[in-house]
C-alpha cells in the first residue's frame, strides 16, 4: 500500500534472496490490501503481509471471506495516517483531524469478531516472539507501534544523517 510501512521497507530494508515481495498500489494505495494478500497467499505455503492501520481498516470487509492458506498479517497500528507526519503539513492547524485521522479502533477485537485469530503486541521483542509462533490459516498481529510522531522524527533523523554522509 502507500502507507508508511511499504515506504519504510523500500527505504531501509536490506535486500535478501529467496523472498518474493509484492506491493499493492490501488487507489491512493489503500484499496484492496487485505484482498491482495489473501490472493497472494494462495500461491505460497507461508505468507506475510505488512499493512498500515488505515489501509487495513479500509479493506477490512475482506476478512468476511478469509483464506485457509497460511497468511500472517502484521498491522502497524499507530492510530492513524503515519505517513502524513513525515510530510510538510505536519504541525499545521487541524493536522490531526484532517491528516492524522486517529481512529481509536481496537483492531485486534474487530479481527476476532470475524472469527480470525489475532494478537496485539507493543514492542519489537513481542513482535519477534509473535513471528516465531506457528499459525495455520489466517492470523493477524496488531503492532501498537511505533508512535506516529516519534517515528516521523526518527525517519527525519536517519535521512538527515544519510544526507550528511552522502555529502562528505
Amino acid at each position: 500500500s502507500s502507507s508508511r510501512p511499504v515506504r519504510d521497507f523500500e527505504s531501509f530494508a536490506v535486500p535478501r534472496s529467496g523472498l518474493n515481495t509484492y506491493a499493492n498500489r490501488g487507489l491512493a494505495g489503500i484499496d484492496g490490501n487485505i484482498s491482495t494478500a489473501l490472493g497472494i497467499a494462495t500461491q505460497h505455503s507461508e505468507s506475510y503481509a505488512v499493512i498500515g492501520d488505515l489501509a487495513f481498516l479500509h479493506d477490512i470487509s475482506a476478512l468476511a471471506n478469509p483464506t485457509q492458506d497460511n497468511l500472517t498479517i502484521i498491522v502497524v497500528d499507530n492510530d492513524g495516517g503515519g505517513i502524513f507526519s513525515t510530510l510538510g503539513q505536519r504541525g499545521s492547524k487541524g493536522f490531526e483531524t484532517i491528516f492524522g485521522t486517529p481512529h481509536g479502533i481496537d483492531i485486534a477485537s474487530v479481527v476476532k469478531s470475524f472469527g480470525i485469530s489475532s494478537q496485539q503486541i507493543s514492542s519489537a521483542k513481542e513482535l519477534h516472539i509473535a513471528l516465531q509462533q506457528i499459525h495455520s490459516g489466517l492470523h493477524v498481529i496488531v503492532a501498537k507501534m511505533p508512535d506516529r510522531e516519534q517515528n516521523a522524527d526518527f525517519i527525519a533523523a536517519v535521512l538527515n544523517k544519510y544526507s550528511q554522509l552522502v555529502l562528505l
